[in-house]
């Protein structure tokens, strides 16, 4: 008997709780019929007894030494309904105890099954970090490598641009060295 409980594991617990208080109050409001009447009789053989012994203070008289033959029948079949309680006791004690023991094994179980399928849920998420973590660092590494590819280009147009430069400079100065005069620059506005 397994039940999934997903909504809170206290609701189980509680229902667990109720119904072991309800399974036990219900066998202390209804007894067996014979075990009641058993006790009645033994409550009622003991108060006599005890009303007997009380009578025999009073009159200090010494007990009778041969029992009569109600008693003897009386005692035959105290005996047997002692037995006959003593079975049922045990049958019954037998049950709850089984009863309890499968209530142990359907907490066991449950227990087991929650336990379980959180194991699967935080490998699932170990796994899912995992891909995650892997993909963040491809996408780190692709920004990395296009970084790299950027400042290659800009160094390599920064270089282009002062190469040109440097040429013009120089043909400037082939020119003055050709014609001894400064190149003018027109300021032109």
């Amino acid at each position: 008997m397994r039940h999934n409980y997903e909504s809170d594991d206290s609701d189980f617990a509680s229902a667990v709780a109720a119904s072991a208080h309800a399974i036990h109050s219900l066998g202390e409001i209804t007894p067996n019929p014979k075990i009641a009447r058993a006790n009645t009789r033994k409550q009622e053989l003991q108060h006599g007894d005890s009303m007997r012994k009380a009578s025999m203070k009073d009159t200090r008289s010494p007990p009778s030494v041969t029992p009569a033959i109600g008693d003897r029948r009386h005692k035959q079949t105290l005996r047997q309904s002692d037995s006959k309680a003593d079975a049922w006791e045990k049958a019954q004690i037998a049950k709850i105890r089984k009863r309890y023991e499968d209530l142990h094994n359907d907490i066991k179980a449950w227990e087991n099954e929650k336990k379980l399928g959180e194991k699967h849920h935080i490998e699932r998420k170990k796994g899912d970090l995992e891909l995650k973590k892997s993909r963040n660092m491809k996408h780190y590494y692709n920004k990395i490598a296009r970084i790299d590819h950027i400042a290659q280009g800009t160094r390599v147009q920064v270089e282009e641009k002062r190469k040109h430069e440097e040429s013009i400079v120089k043909d400037k100065a082939r020119k003055m060295r050709a014609t001894g005069k400064a190149p003018v620059s027109c300021f032109c506005f």
